[in-house]
């Protein structure tokens, strides 16, 4: 990827040092994941990262690239959307998305069954608000992005501390009531929430917490009802969406506690409804203490891989296949970590701007932050090979 990030002036004149590629006016240049046809490449996963995601393949999609054929013939079918070759080719902007290959997000399912996805072959890429696990070998996990779990009660309770120690007896239930947190607290049943265990929330949470929240014989799920006959138990809801809690006949909107994303809670009212953070170990929820670390439930977020799209260490320059959809996934892993340069970021052909301010919008809209620069590995990323 040296050959378009690094030598991205060279591009514009007529031949390549490397001799790779000797007319402007042909292919795309070589090595690279382009291949002169457009692909439809398709994620699946996290609820925290779809509407981030779904801006920056909007984005992606919309890049500048080759010139393309604008027909179809009866004799060539389906060649409308590819690159014009040879001497028809004047297109000279190698920054984006050449190939005007198209990206898009399925409906969240959770990070887990997206990663899934992604292994057994059913979508070319994930989103995940978790880590990589012990199984998820042959994957890369590209961190984009921060964020941090927001832990909420509802209605009118005021908020105030928990330690991790409280937030681990709450959900194992040796924690049972408010005062045990706090003596000041009215005496009231805590009626903790559990959450869809696909989410990468869902497993962020039980690994800095050191629980596995769902299994606590105290934690509700939504729509149960205890009097029908049979019974009916109910699911664990989905991350993000305070409003099933809220509704829930079962659950006292007032003595509930949950946790979801800090982007999401700071971002989207319309999910947050009445929910309201609390500090964790003396830390407030805040851009400071997320960048910082300091904040104990702070994370980062995923864009996955197979492992054969991978970098070096310390480059921006994205290796692998050379075509077909994994190359696609090449080329827009590079468009998401690139750094802040002339040469790295074409303009974004709706406003003129960098497609680097672009994305940048794309985080302020939806809560994310940008990895802090000390923290980066890879461009704006951190690579972390499963």
């Amino acid at each position: 990827m040296k050959l378009k990030t690094k030598m991205g002036a060279a591009l514009v004149v007529a031949t390549l040092v490397s001799g790779a590629f000797t007319s402007m006016a042909g292919a795309a240049p070589e090595p690279s994941g382009w291949d002169d046809v457009n692909d439809q490449v398709v994620s699946s996963g996290s609820d925290t990262t779809y509407n981030v995601m779904q801006r920056f393949e909007t984005l992606y999609n919309q890049g500048l690239g080759c010139d393309t054929v604008n027909t179809s013939f009866a004799t060539v079918p389906n060649n409308g959307g590819t690159c014009l070759l040879g001497a028809a080719q004047t297109s000279t902007e190698f920054r984006a998305n050449w190939d005007h290959d198209f990206f898009v997000g399925k409906y969240p399912t959770g990070s887990s069954a997206g990663i899934a996805a992604l292994k057994n072959g059913s979508v070319d890429y994930a989103r995940s608000s978790r880590a990589g696990g012990a199984s998820d070998t042959a994957l890369n996990f590209w961190a984009f992005g921060k964020d941090a779990l927001a832990v909420v009660t509802f209605g009118s309770r005021a908020t105030g501390n928990l330690t991790i120690a409280q937030l681990q007896g709450i959900y194992n239930c040796s924690i049972t009531n408010w005062n045990q947190i706090d003596p000041s607290y009215p005496s009231a049943t805590i009626e903790p929430v559990g959450m869809n265990s696909s989410s990468g929330t869902y497993a962020t949470f039980n690994t800095l917490v050191g629980v596995t929240a769902n299994n606590g014989t105290c934690v509700k799920r939504v729509g149960a009802d205890p009097a029908a006959v049979p019974p009916v138990l109910g699911t664990f809801p989905f991350e993000n969406d305070v409003k099933p809690i809220i509704d829930d006949p079962q659950i006292n909107e007032e003595n509930a506690i949950w946790w979801m994303s800090w982007a999401e809670f700071r971002s989207f009212s319309y999910k947050r409804g009445s929910a309201k953070a609390w500090s964790i170990n003396s830390q407030p929820l805040s851009a400071s203490t997320v960048n910082n670390n300091n904040y104990p439930l702070t994370r980062l977020i995923y864009h996955v891989t197979q492992d054969s799209i991978t970098a070096a260490p310390a480059s921006s320059d994205v290796t692998g296949p050379d075509g077909g959809k994994q190359g696609a996934v090449r080329e827009f892993t590079e468009f998401m970590c690139k750094p802040d340069t002339a040469l790295a970021h074409g303009p974004n052909q709706f406003s003129g701007r960098s497609n680097y301010l672009e994305l940048g919008a794309a985080y302020t809209a939806t809560g994310f932050l940008r990895v802090p620069v000390a923290q980066r590995t890879n461009g704006i990323c951190v690579l972390e090979q499963a």
